[in-house]
Protein backbone atom coordinates (compact mmCIF):
# COMPACT_ATOMS: atom_id res chain seq x y z
CA UNK A 1 0.00 0.00 0.00
CA UNK A 2 2.97 2.18 0.35
CA UNK A 3 4.45 1.37 -2.64
CA UNK A 4 1.16 2.73 -4.49
CA UNK A 5 1.15 6.07 -2.60
CA UNK A 6 4.62 6.81 -2.96
CA UNK A 7 4.17 5.80 -7.13
CA UNK A 8 1.49 9.03 -6.77
CA UNK A 9 2.50 12.70 -7.42
CA UNK A 10 2.22 15.29 -4.89
CA UNK A 11 -0.56 16.71 -6.76
CA UNK A 12 -2.83 12.87 -6.58
CA UNK A 13 -1.83 12.45 -3.14
CA UNK A 14 -3.62 15.73 -2.30
CA UNK A 15 -6.59 15.17 -4.64
CA UNK A 16 -6.78 11.71 -2.72
CA UNK A 17 -6.79 12.97 0.52
CA UNK A 18 -9.39 16.00 0.12
CA UNK A 19 -11.80 12.88 -1.39
CA UNK A 20 -10.62 10.96 1.75
CA UNK A 21 -11.48 13.92 3.91
CA UNK A 22 -15.24 14.51 1.89
CA UNK A 23 -15.75 10.66 2.19
CA UNK A 24 -15.14 10.65 5.81
CA UNK A 25 -16.91 13.92 6.36
CA UNK A 26 -20.06 12.10 3.94
CA UNK A 27 -20.09 9.01 6.15
CA UNK A 28 -19.79 10.81 9.72
CA UNK A 29 -22.85 13.40 8.33
CA UNK A 30 -25.02 10.32 6.70
CA UNK A 31 -24.23 7.68 8.95
CA UNK A 32 -23.55 8.93 12.60
CA UNK A 33 -25.32 12.56 12.63
CA UNK A 34 -28.37 12.08 10.64
CA UNK A 35 -29.79 8.51 12.84
CA UNK A 36 -28.82 10.56 15.52
CA UNK A 37 -30.86 13.59 14.84
CA UNK A 38 -33.65 10.85 13.93
CA UNK A 39 -33.27 9.24 17.39
CA UNK A 40 -33.56 11.92 18.95
CA UNK A 41 -36.67 13.22 17.44
CA UNK A 42 -38.22 9.83 18.35
CA UNK A 43 -37.55 9.94 21.97
CA UNK A 44 -38.57 13.43 21.99
CA UNK A 45 -42.13 12.29 20.58
CA UNK A 46 -41.80 9.14 23.00
CA UNK A 47 -41.26 11.44 25.89
CA UNK A 48 -44.32 13.75 24.51
CA UNK A 49 -46.52 11.12 24.77
CA UNK A 50 -45.43 9.09 27.63
CA UNK A 51 -46.45 12.71 29.47
CA UNK A 52 -49.90 12.94 28.04
CA UNK A 53 -50.23 9.40 28.93
CA UNK A 54 -48.82 9.94 32.67
CA UNK A 55 -51.55 12.99 32.90
CA UNK A 56 -54.50 10.62 31.60
CA UNK A 57 -53.63 8.09 33.95
CA UNK A 58 -53.29 10.64 36.91
CA UNK A 59 -56.88 11.96 35.99
CA UNK A 60 -58.20 8.47 36.05
CA UNK A 61 -56.58 7.60 39.55
CA UNK A 62 -58.14 10.74 40.79
CA UNK A 63 -61.43 9.87 39.22
CA UNK A 64 -61.03 6.10 41.33
CA UNK A 65 -60.30 8.02 44.47
CA UNK A 66 -63.44 9.84 44.33
CA UNK A 67 -65.48 7.34 43.67
CA UNK A 68 -64.11 4.88 46.36
CA UNK A 69 -64.57 7.97 48.49
CA UNK A 70 -67.09 6.99 51.40
CA UNK A 71 -70.29 9.14 50.38
CA UNK A 72 -70.28 11.92 52.56
CA UNK A 73 -73.52 12.35 55.22
CA UNK A 74 -76.37 14.67 53.98
CA UNK A 75 -76.70 17.70 55.64
CA UNK A 76 -78.50 18.67 58.89
CA UNK A 77 -81.21 20.15 57.28
CA UNK A 78 -81.87 23.58 59.21
CA UNK A 79 -85.99 24.27 59.72
CA UNK A 80 -87.32 26.26 57.07
CA UNK A 81 -87.82 29.41 59.09
CA UNK A 82 -83.88 28.99 60.59
CA UNK A 83 -82.41 28.22 56.89
CA UNK A 84 -84.71 31.55 55.95
CA UNK A 85 -83.59 33.98 58.00
CA UNK A 86 -79.71 32.84 58.55
CA UNK A 87 -79.45 32.74 54.61
CA UNK A 88 -80.91 35.98 54.01
CA UNK A 89 -79.03 37.95 56.80
CA UNK A 90 -75.95 36.45 55.50
CA UNK A 91 -76.78 37.65 51.85
CA UNK A 92 -77.90 41.13 53.21
CA UNK A 93 -81.44 40.55 52.50
CA UNK A 94 -83.93 42.47 54.83
CA UNK A 95 -86.77 40.64 54.74
CA UNK A 96 -90.25 42.31 55.32
CA UNK A 97 -92.35 40.09 56.26
CA UNK A 98 -91.72 36.25 57.59
CA UNK A 99 -94.70 34.04 58.59
CA UNK A 100 -95.80 30.80 58.40
CA UNK A 101 -98.21 29.72 55.55
CA UNK A 102 -101.32 27.40 56.10
CA UNK A 103 -99.76 24.93 53.82
CA UNK A 104 -96.82 24.54 56.49
CA UNK A 105 -94.66 26.59 54.34
CA UNK A 106 -93.14 29.97 55.01
CA UNK A 107 -94.55 33.57 53.52
CA UNK A 108 -91.43 36.18 52.83
CA UNK A 109 -91.54 39.31 51.47
CA UNK A 110 -88.58 41.90 50.82
CA UNK A 111 -89.18 45.53 49.86
CA UNK A 112 -85.65 45.88 48.05
CA UNK A 113 -83.57 43.35 46.67
CA UNK A 114 -80.81 43.84 44.12
CA UNK A 115 -81.43 40.87 41.58
CA UNK A 116 -77.43 40.07 41.64
CA UNK A 117 -78.37 39.16 45.84
CA UNK A 118 -81.51 37.75 45.20
CA UNK A 119 -81.01 35.08 42.59
CA UNK A 120 -77.93 33.54 44.04
CA UNK A 121 -79.85 33.38 47.49
CA UNK A 122 -83.12 31.62 46.29
CA UNK A 123 -80.50 29.46 44.23
CA UNK A 124 -78.92 28.46 47.73
CA UNK A 125 -82.01 27.85 49.75
CA UNK A 126 -82.89 25.20 47.13
CA UNK A 127 -79.55 23.79 46.41
CA UNK A 128 -78.76 23.73 50.30
CA UNK A 129 -81.38 23.70 52.43
CA UNK A 130 -84.33 22.37 50.13
CA UNK A 131 -86.24 25.21 50.30
CA UNK A 132 -88.06 25.82 47.21
CA UNK A 133 -90.56 28.68 46.36
CA UNK A 134 -94.10 27.60 45.74
CA UNK A 135 -95.22 30.52 44.79
CA UNK A 136 -92.96 33.77 43.70
CA UNK A 137 -93.61 37.21 42.44
CA UNK A 138 -90.67 39.24 41.42
CA UNK A 139 -91.62 43.00 40.55
CA UNK A 140 -88.75 45.86 39.77
CA UNK A 141 -89.21 48.72 41.95
CA UNK A 142 -88.47 52.28 41.64
CA UNK A 143 -84.80 52.38 42.69
CA UNK A 144 -83.84 49.64 40.32
CA UNK A 145 -83.87 46.86 42.85
CA UNK A 146 -87.04 44.27 42.90
CA UNK A 147 -89.03 43.39 45.50
CA UNK A 148 -89.91 40.21 46.70
CA UNK A 149 -92.96 38.39 47.67
CA UNK A 150 -93.05 34.29 47.83
CA UNK A 151 -93.94 31.54 49.64
CA UNK A 152 -91.32 29.32 50.05
CA UNK A 153 -91.63 25.28 51.11
CA UNK A 154 -89.27 22.42 52.04
CA UNK A 155 -88.80 20.43 49.51
CA UNK A 156 -91.14 17.16 49.35
CA UNK A 157 -93.43 18.47 51.77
Amino acid sequence: MMAWWNGRTRREQVLLGVMGACLALVVLLFGVLRPLQAAERAASERHAEALQDQAEVARNVAAIVRLKAPAKAPPRRLPIEAAVSTTAAAAGIALGRVEADPSGGLRVSAPSVAPTVLFPWLSLLQREHGVAATHLAIVKNDTGGLTLDATLEMAGS
